[in-house]
C-alpha cells in the first residue's frame, strides 16, 4: 500500500495513480482530467444504469434455464420409476405364467432403472448448482436493488 501525496488516500501497490484523485505515485498531477465516479442512486433502474441493457432480463433467463434443468432431472427420475415398475410387473407376470423365479424381474428392473434414476439425480443437481450460483451473483450484484433481487429470485 502507498499513500497519495495529494489527498492522503491509500492505494494498492499495483496502481500507479491514486484511485481517489488520479495523482501519480510520485506526486505528479493526473495526465488527463480525473473525475470521481459517484455511486448510482438506488432509485435509478438497473436497465438505465448500464446503458439500456437489462441485467434483470439476463438473470431471469438464467433462472429459467436452471429451473428447466432441475425439472428435466426430476422428470428423468420419474421415468426411471415408471420403467422399473413396468419391467417389474412384466417380470412378475412372466414368472407366474412360466414358473420362472420372480426375483429375476426385480433384478432386471433394478439394473435398468437405477442408472436412469442416478442420471436424473445428476441432472437435477446441476440445475440446483446453477440456481445457487445465480443466487450468489444476484445477491452480490451492485447493479440491482433489493426489490429487483427479490423479483429475480422469485422471492416476492
Amino acid at each position: 500500500m502507498w499513500k497519495c501525496p495529494k489527498c492522503k488516500e491509500e492505494s494498492e501497490d499495483n496502481f500507479d495513480s491514486c484511485w481517489s484523485c488520479g495523482t501519480a505515485r510520485d506526486g505528479a498531477p493526473a495526465a488527463e482530467p480525473f473525475t470521481k465516479v459517484s455511486p448510482v442512486p438506488s432509485s435509478v433502474s438497473s436497465a438505465s444504469k448500464i446503458g439500456g441493457s437489462s441485467v434483470m432480463s439476463r438473470y431471469t433467463d438464467a433462472y429459467r434455464v436452471a429451473r428447466v434443468v432441475t425439472a428435466f432431472g426430476a422428470t428423468v427420475k420419474i421415468i426411471a420409476f415408471i420403467i422399473g415398475g413396468v419391467i417389474l410387473l412384466a417380470g412378475c407376470a412372466a414368472a407366474s405364467q412360466s414358473g420362472m423365479f420372480a426375483m429375476a424381474g426385480i433384478v432386471v428392473a433394478a439394473v435398468v432403472s437405477i442408472p436412469i434414476y442416478i442420471l436424473g439425480v445428476l441432472v437435477s443437481a446441476q440445475g440446483q448448482i446453477l440456481k445457487a450460483t445465480l443466487d450468489t451473483a444476484v445477491y452480490s450484484s451492485p447493479l440491482l436493488t433489493k426489490d429487483e433481487m427479490r423479483h429475480i429470485m422469485s422471492l416476492d
